[in-house]
This record gives structure tokens, C-alpha cells and sequence, in this order.
């Protein structure tokens, strides 16, 4: 979250160029009228005598400065809302639905319920956060994911095909579909709306052609164990008091997860001051390394108690990570930015825009294909309506993560914040006897809500601009 912070948006680089080099050439001619009488002006006028160096004031209002603005000049304004404000949104609803239900949300069961039984969303919310950013929309996902988990089946159980060889194989197939709908984005120029539109269409069909219409099972032990299975002990357990026994090696992970998040907090604050750039005040900071840790022990704790780490979880980590890293720290990242930012100034830039397209749906594919393995794994069947309105969910997860309508903001970690949100709400509504309509209505109004402060933060960081 700090790392964004701590480098320039590419938006912001390319905008420079663009009002610069064009505008500076273009106007020159008519300028030149207008800067001679500029001089005759200021050679007419007297100059200041220059400010001695041994003067104290300036020195001391730049000193000044320079402290105000290391030390707590960001605080906590419209941006800041916008950019923490769906974890504190997150926080109140886990804390409405553990008392509604009576803390019977927050069990080590129902947590690990609840990361195993959405972990295919949030894969999707992964690639789908990427497409946004860009300003793109990908409606094709739930039957990429369908086709893909049916062609899963037909390799590893009615050819009997190792699933070392067949999810490769599986990830191919998602790749290949991304490429063929990334060329007609990308290269032909039709809107992603409408060709991923087209895509939600045709590869159902392609899923009901690959299944005859009738489910494909079971997977193998080492996809179901990929899905639905949990960490061994290899350390055994320790006693936690009251709470019980706990399993060694989770504890041990989150602990080192949040080893990392004091690092990375607390390197990102020291690189902003040596740069003379403006921190949070160090109470906020110290929040910001709390209040997650807090959170993150709580849930390794809880899992931990009950079977261990689900190795679905440990996947999605990695992807976490990776992409994490793409979109702060890799060029391709900040090339996305920038592209949903300002298409023109990027384009000028010497982005290619064409190419960063083209390969944002081909990585689509290979996590819809991803998802489509677990889904299929988790229900030990590959079946024709898998997959159906799993692109509202992943695209919700976006949005209420904190993406852009217009596209140029989102975050990673967001989207998979965003995809929690529905799954605590989903769970949280099923433990209290709600109906299905009930669960669609309140979904609905979050997404509304979600995109509505969206639109109120951007109005009040405008009117605060000028």
C-alpha cells in the first residue's frame, strides 16, 4: 500500500511530456509578440538585490518547510479516505456479522470456509483489477473458467492424462482464449465490452460442446487436495492456553508475514524522507503496521487451530505477491496506469499501448484457467453451469476494492479486499437464515454504495485542487 505511494505515477510522467514538447513547439510563433514586450518590460523594472546567504529568515522558513513536510504534512484528506476507506468499510462489516451472528463467524471453521469456498473469486478479481485499471472490462471470465475446468476434466479423466501434464495444458487453453479476445481489443480496435461480451457467449457454448452437456468427475486426489486440502503438520502443534492446540509451521508464517509488514511500512516511510516527501503522522503509521498485523495474527491463529493452511490460500498469496509487485515495482505495471490514466499522453509517452493489452487478457485467460482448476477440484466435478455469474462477482470485487470507474486506479490488494467483503456477506447472511434475494439485494446496494464514494471522493479531492 505505502510502496505505490512512494514512486511517481507514470500518469503523472507522461503528463509532463504531453503539455510540454507539443504545446512549446506549437505555440512559438505566436508567442513571440508578446515575449518581447515581456522583456522590454523587465528590463525597465529594477531588480531585487539578491537575499545574502548569511540572511536567517529564508533559511529558516525553508528549514521549516522542509520539517512540516516531513513530518506530518499528509494528513488524512479526501485521497486518504479513498484509499483506506475500504478497510475501514471491510472492518465494520466483519464486526456487524460476528455479533449478528453471535461470533459464529469469526470460528476457525467458518474462516477457512470462507477463503476455500471464494478462492476463485478472488483469483478472478486478480486479473480483473488489471483490466479495469487499463479501462477495459473482461465479461467473458465465468465461462472461460467453465471451459477451462471442462477441458481439465476430459485430459485427467477420460483420457487419463497426469495432472502434472494437464494443468499446463489447462493453463495453455486459458492463454490461448485470452490471446484470441486481447487481438480484437487490442489490435482490431473493438470495444473489450462487446468482444468479451461475445466471449461469454461462445465459450459457454464451447463448454457445453467439450462436456455433451452432462458433468465430468471425479479429479484426481493431488487437484482435490490443491482445492479443498489443508497444510500437513510437519511441526506438530503447540498449546495456545484456552484456545488449544495450534499447528507450529502456520503460526511461524504469520509471523513472518508480519515480519514483512512492519519492512515493508517502515521502509517505505524512510525512503519518502530521505526523498524530503511527505509522511502520515507517526501515530497514523503505527496504525498502519497494527491494526493489519492484529488482524492478519487473528486469522492465521484461527486457521491454525483448526486444520492448518489451505493450500488454496498459500496459492493465493503468491499471486498476491506477484502481482503486487508487478503493478508497484515493474514497468509493464506502471505502464497499465498509465494507460487507463491518460491513453493519449501514454501513447505519446512511447507506451505500447497495443502490446500491454493484449498481454492484460492473455494473463486473464491463464487465471480464469487457474480458477477454473480449483472451482472443478473443490466440487470433484466439472459441470455445464459452472462458472455463471462469476464475472459480476469478480467485477464487483474490483470495484468495491476500490477501482475506477474510468479506469487508472486500483489495487491489488483492494480487489482481493473488495472479494472479501462479498464473501463475509454471502457467509455472514447464510448463518443468519437469509434468503438468496435477501443476499442479491444487500450485494447490489454494497456495489452501489461502493462506486458512489468512489464519485463523492473524486468531487471533493477536485474541489479541493483549485
Amino acid at each position: 500500500m505505502a510502496t505505490s505511494d512512494s514512486s511517481p505515477t507514470p500518469t503523472d510522467e507522461v503528463g509532463k511530456k504531453d503539455d510540454g514538447t507539443p504545446e512549446a513547439t506549437g505555440a512559438t510563433k505566436a508567442e513571440g509578440t508578446k515575449a518581447e514586450t515581456t522583456t522590454e518590460v523587465t528590463a525597465e523594472k529594477p531588480q531585487p538585490a539578491p537575499v545574502a546567504a548569511s540572511s536567517p529568515a529564508p533559511a529558516a522558513a525553508t528549514a521549516g518547510a522542509a520539517t512540516a513536510t516531513r513530518s506530518g504534512g499528509r494528513g488524512f484528506n479526501a485521497g486518504s479516505l479513498r484509499e483506506n476507506g475500504i478497510y475501514f468499510a471491510f472492518a465494520l462489516i466483519v464486526v456487524l456479522f460476528a455479533v449478528l451472528t453471535g461470533g459464529d463467524l469469526l470460528q476457525p471453521q467458518n474462516l477457512s470456509n470462507i477463503i476455500v469456498q471464494k478462492s476463485y473469486i478472488l483469483i478472478l478479481a486478480i486479473g480483473m483489477i488489471l483490466i479495469i485499471i487499463a479501462g477495459h472490462i473482461d465479461l467473458s471470465v465465468g465461462s472461460v473458467l467453465a471451459a477451462t475446468g471442462a477441458f481439465s476434466a476430459v485430459l485427467m479423466v477420460n483420457h487419463d492424462v497426469h495432472w502434472a501434464i494437464a494443468i499446463p495444458l489447462t493453463l495453455l487453453m486459458g492463454a490461448a482464449i485470452g490471446a484470441w479476445q486481447g487481438y480484437w481489443v487490442a489490435y482490431f480496435g473493438i470495444p473489450a465490452f462487446i468482444v468479451t461480451l461475445a466471449g461469454m457467449l461462445v465459450f459457454r457454448a464451447v463448454t457445453l460442446i467439450i462436456l455433451g452437456n452432462q458433468g465430468i468427475g471425479p479429479f484426481p486426489d493431488a487437484v482435490r487436495t490443491m482445492a479443498n486440502g489443508f497444510t500437513p503438520g510437519w511441526l506438530g502443534n503447540v498449546a495456545l492456553g484456552g484456545l488449544g492446540g495450534a499447528d507450529l509451521v502456520t503460526l511461524l508464517v504469520g509471523l513472518a508475514l508480519v515480519a514483512a509488514i512492519v519492512w515493508t511500512q517502515y521502509s517505505s516511510r524512510t525512503a519518502r524522507i530521505k526523498l524530503g516527501q511527505s509522511v502520515e503522522p507517526f501515530g497514523l503509521f503505527l496504525v498502519k503496521i497494527i491494526a493489519p498485523s492484529l488482524v492478519l495474527m487473528f486469522v492465521i491463529v484461527q486457521l491454525a487451530r483448526y486444520r492448518n493452511l489451505p493450500w488454496v490460500l498459500v496459492l493465493l498469496g503468491a499471486l498476491i505477491l506477484i502481482y503486487t509487485l508487478v503493478t508497484n515495482r515493474a514497468v509493464f505495471g506502471r505502464h497499465i496506469y498509465a494507460i487507463g490514466g491518460n491513453l493519449h499522453a501514454a501513447t505519446l509517452s512511447g507506451v505500447k499501448v497495443k502490446q500491454v493489452t493484449f498481454w492484460l487478457f492473455v494473463n486473464m485467460g491463464v487465471l480464469a484457467a487457474v480458477a477454473g482448476i480449483i472451482f472443478s477440484g473443490r466440487l470433484n466435478l466439472a459441470g455445464p453451469t459452472a462458472g455463471n455469474s462469476f464475472e459480476l462477482d469478480a467485477i464487483a470485487a474490483a470495484f468495491i476494492g476500490g477501482a475506477a470507474v474510468q479506469g487508472g486506479v486500483g489495487k491489488v490488494i483492494g480487489a482481493i479486499t473488495g472479494g472479501l467483503i462479498m464473501a463475509v456477506i454471502d457467509n455472514g447472511m447464510s448463518l443468519l437464515g437469509a434468503g438468496s434475494e435477501e443476499v442479491m439485494l444487500v450485494k447490489g446496494l454494497v456495489l452501489l454504495a461502493a462506486v458512489a464514494f468512489d464519485v463523492i471522493t473524486k468531487r471533493r479531492a477536485g474541489s479541493s485542487s483549485r
